[in-house]
């Protein structure tokens, strides 16, 4: 029951943050396989490069939302990182979610 509920709410969070971006700005999709491989709208990136990547993208900082999917064994300092990276090239709205069995 509680994964349930958890999941229904992230659920309407992401709804939430798509529509605001969609409406007002811009909605980036981050997609980490491990930790060494992340896919910015299918663009290859890596920590480091992240905040350039993401930055090239977006066009109005204030109405951009970043979805992450990382893998759900992933270290959380790791998460964090990608978080960082993010915020580094002018983000606020991040949502977070994890790939099952991943």
């Amino acid at each position: 029951m509680k994964n349930k509920t958890l999941s229904v709410l992230f659920g309407l969070v992401l709804a939430t943050l798509a529509f605001a971006a969609t409406t007002t700005g811009l909605l980036l999709h981050i997609d980490v396989t491990s930790p060494d491989k992340i896919l910015v709208e299918g663009k290859p990136a890596t920590v480091a490069t992240l905040p350039t990547v993401v930055g090239s993208l977006i066009t109005d900082k204030e109405h951009t939302a970043v979805e992450i999917k990382v893998p759900e064994r992933m270290e959380k300092a790791k998460v964090e990182e990608i978080k960082n990276a993010c915020r580094k090239a002018g983000i606020s709205l991040l949502s977070i979610s994890m790939k099952p069995g991943a």
